[in-house]
C-alpha cells in the first residue's frame, strides 16, 4: 500500500533525528562531562567558581530558574537566553516526533496486522534508519575533527545573530568557562553516543529481518 509505503520512508527518515537529538539532549546537560573537562581544561584554575556558575548556567537553559550570574554581562546573558530558546526548540521538537513516530508506527501495525510483516516493517525501519543515522554520524565525526573550527562557525551562523557569540576572553567570563576545545570534545562525544545507539539499532532490525524471513521459509515448507 501507497500509506505504508510513504510511513517506512518517514519513520527511516526521522530515526536520525531523534536519536541526535536524544543525545544531544542528554551528553548537553551531563555535569560529569562538564566536570571532567572543567578539570583538564584548567577552567577551575581561571575562574574559579566554574563550577557553581556552570550549574546555574545549566539551570537556566533547562527552565529550573529564571535567572543568570551578575559574572555575566548583557551580551553574555543575552547569548545564553539564545542558547536557552534553542535547547527549549529542541526538546519539543524531540517530543513532538516520538509522539509522530509512534502514531505513525502504530497505524502501520494496524494495517498490516500480520505479525509476520510487522517484523520485517520494523526490521527494516531500524535498519535503514539505523544506517543512515550513523551516515551521518561519522559525517559529523569527519567535520570535528577535520576543521572544527570552520564547523563551529557555520553552527554559531546558523542559530545565531551575527556578532553575538563573540566574546572577549579577557573582559568575559563565558568564554573561559566554555573553550572551543569543550564544544569539540562534547561533539564527539555526542557522535559516538549516536554510532553506539545506531549499531544497535541495525543490529535489532537486522535480527528482527532474519526472523521474518525465518518464519516465511517455516510457512513455505
Amino acid at each position: 500500500m501507497k500509506f505504508l509505503s510513504i510511513s517506512k520512508i518517514l519513520l527511516i527518515i526521522a530515526v536520525p533525528f531523534l536519536i541526535f537529538l536524544i543525545m544531544l539532549n542528554f551528553y548537553g546537560f551531563d555535569n560529569n562531562f562538564y566536570k571532567e573537562k572543567f578539570s583538564e581544561y584548567g577552567v577551575n584554575h581561571n575562574v574559579p567558581n566554574a563550577d557553581s556558575l556552570h550549574e546555574k548556567v545549566i539551570n537556566f537553559i533547562k527552565g529550573e530558574s529564571n535567572g543568570l550570574p551578575n559574572e555575566f554581562n548583557e551580551r553574555e546573558r543575552q547569548h545564553l537566553l539564545d542558547v536557552k530558546k534553542i535547547s527549549d526548540i529542541s526538546r519539543i521538537a524531540l517530543y513532538v516526533l516520538i509522539i509522530l513516530f509512534a502514531l505513525l508506527l502504530m497505524a502501520s501495525v494496524f494495517i498490516l496486522k500480520v505479525n509476520n510483516y510487522v517484523i520485517n516493517f520494523v526490521g527494516k525501519v531500524l535498519l535503514f534508519g539505523g544506517i543512515l543515522t550513523i551516515a551521518l554520524a561519522v559525517i559529523l565525526f569527519f567535520l570535528i575533527n577535520s576543521d572544527f573550527s570552520s564547523a563551529f562557525e557555520s553552527f554559531h551562523k546558523l542559530f545565531f545573530k551575527e556578532g553575538s557569540y563573540t566574546f572577549d576572553p579577557a573582559k568575559e567570563v563565558i568564554v573561559n568557562i566554555y573553550p572551543e576545545q569543550l564544544f569539540m570534545d562534547l561533539g564527539i562525544k555526542i557522535s559516538k553516543g549516536v554510532i553506539a545507539a545506531s549499531a544497535i539499532l541495525v543490529l535489532a532490525g537486522a535480527f528482527l529481518l532474519l526472523r521474518s524471513k525465518s518464519k516465511k521459509n517455516k510457512k513455505i515448507r
